[in-house]
């Protein structure tokens, strides 16, 4: 058995913290988890928001533009959500600053939020990743799946799942 005392006694760094966010109460809850972190963390941590666009499915009115090659109205479709995107990320980001919390938003495109949530943590050296979930339990969560559940089970580092 390692020393406790030793183990007690050792600093762990965090000093990037992840916090997926899509602009759910859920998700803004982890955020507030996060920030309290960074505020707590001596070593000056830096939030660092993602939100992620994913791909347009082939359902619905837009994915079927998508597939018979209604490129305009696409691409349209992908600016307007990142730019509605961009703005609630630059109300967080003056509101971080106006509480002296270092942050950071990204805005990626991805095939899928777990895939782009673990790629970012991998490439960028995230020590922590702060999400929400959205509270499915049982049968549900075997049908929907859990973005929250495969970032836990795959992630290159800790996570925080927040309920």
């Amino acid at each position: 058995m390692a020393d406790v005392t030793s183990l007690l006694s050792s600093t762990i760094s965090i000093r990037k913290i992840l916090v997926p966010v899509d602009g759910s109460s859920a998700s803004l809850k982890a955020l507030q988890y996060a920030a309290r972190l960074a505020e707590l963390d001596a070593s000056d941590a830096e939030l660092i928001l993602l939100h992620v666009l994913e791909d347009i499915k082939q359902g619905g009115a837009i994915g079927a533009q998508a597939k018979y090659g209604n490129v305009r109205l696409v691409e349209g479709f992908k600016r307007t959500r990142r730019k509605a995107a961009s703005q609630w990320l630059k109300q967080i980001e003056e509101a971080a600053k106006k509480k002296g919390i270092r942050l950071k938003t990204e805005i990626v495109d991805g095939d899928s939020k777990v895939g782009a949530i673990l790629n970012y943590a991998e490439k960028n050296s995230i020590d922590l990743i702060v999400m929400g979930s959205r509270g499915l339990t049982g049968f549900k969560r075997l049908l929907l799946g859990s973005i929250a559940n495969a970032v836990v089970t795959n992630a290159p580092c800790p996570v925080m799942v927040v309920r």
